[in-house]
């Protein structure tokens, strides 16, 4: 089965990024060894699937997948969660406890957020990530680990770096290769195939009948902005999927506001380069006619 089947569109942005995870492991790297990979994107676009995929792709696809979300750990807790702890460390540490490190040793640490780990912590991570050992709090000895970094973000690291509130040697050795998912307005072909697998994902979950996107319904989901990306496209698909009584879904059920889908306006026209305004009105026109021939 390919590995990368997850990873839905036919867009030339997604068979971008798909050739690009191809060619990452189109060489085998000695012992396995790959330098850390920074996946960028905005939020929603589905980052953690890419990370998700580069394991299962990868050479280290039996080793442990350890997913941690740097943005969901309070900052007096991200060392020792990241690190491991031993008994007696600080208060309330009863007992030994592994860190994430230790966790994801001859496999994958996923650092998501990754913009949002502390200053303190940067220079342990980069300590970890090119010494290739940790030490546990309340230890002495270090341990040698054995861990493939991938990291995510939604912000700008490099404009980060230059405000000075992201370690710059941190960010030079996590970005060693870079993968862009790019937002759901840049790849539209791929709206509807994505529509479709959200909408059979929740049928089947829910143990629901069949339901089916009506042309017009189609043409929303196309024309509108997705300001959430993919995962705003999966909650609209499955919240339609289990509140519609009926098998054919409207535009109106979707609920999808008109002020964020866009438009075009003479008064708006002069601040939106000509490109943007042009592709608007392409876009209205096709949209426009596919809705005359019922989408045929």
């Amino acid at each position: 089965m390919d590995p990368l089947i997850d990873l839905i569109g036919t867009s030339a942005a997604a068979e971008e990024l798909r050739t690009k995870i191809e060619r990452l492991f189109q060489r085998r790297h000695a012992g396995g060894h790959f330098p850390p990979i920074l996946v960028d994107g905005e939020t929603g676009t589905g980052k953690g699937l890419v990370a998700r995929l580069i394991h299962r792709a990868g050479p280290r696809a039996d080793g442990p997948f350890m997913p941690v979300n740097c943005a969901a750990i309070p900052e007096t807790l991200l060392e020792s969660e990241l690190f491991g702890f031993e008994r007696g460390a600080f208060t309330d540490a009863r007992r030994s406890k592994r860190g994430l490190f230790q966790s994801a040793h001859r496999g994958v640490l996923f650092l998501d957020e990754i913009s949002r780990v502390p200053a303190g912590v940067q220079v342990k991570l980069l300590t970890a990530i090119e010494e290739r050992w940790v030490r546990a709090l309340g230890r002495t000895d270090r341990e040698a680990i054995d861990v493939w970094i991938v990291a995510a973000t939604n912000v700008d690291l490099a404009a980060a770096v230059r405000s000075g509130l992201f370690r710059e040697d941190l960010y030079h050795r996590l970005a060693v290769l870079r993968l862009h998912v790019p937002p759901l307005r840049e790849r539209r072909e791929d709206i509807l195939l994505l529509a479709e697998h959200f909408l059979e994902l929740a049928r089947r979950e829910y143990d629901l009948p069949e339901r089916r996107l009506t042309g017009e319904a189609r043409a929303a989901l196309v024309a509108y902005a997705w300001p959430g990306n993919i995962r705003e496209l999966g909650n609209v698909m499955e919240r339609v999927a289990l509140l519609s009584d009926t098998p054919d879904i409207t535009a109106a059920m979707l609920g999808l506001s008109v002020a964020s889908t866009p438009a075009v306006d003479d008064e708006s026209d002069a601040d939106v380069p000509m490109e943007e305004t042009i592709a608007t009105l392409e876009r209205r026109r096709i949209v426009e006619t596919l809705e005359q021939v019922a989408w045929n």
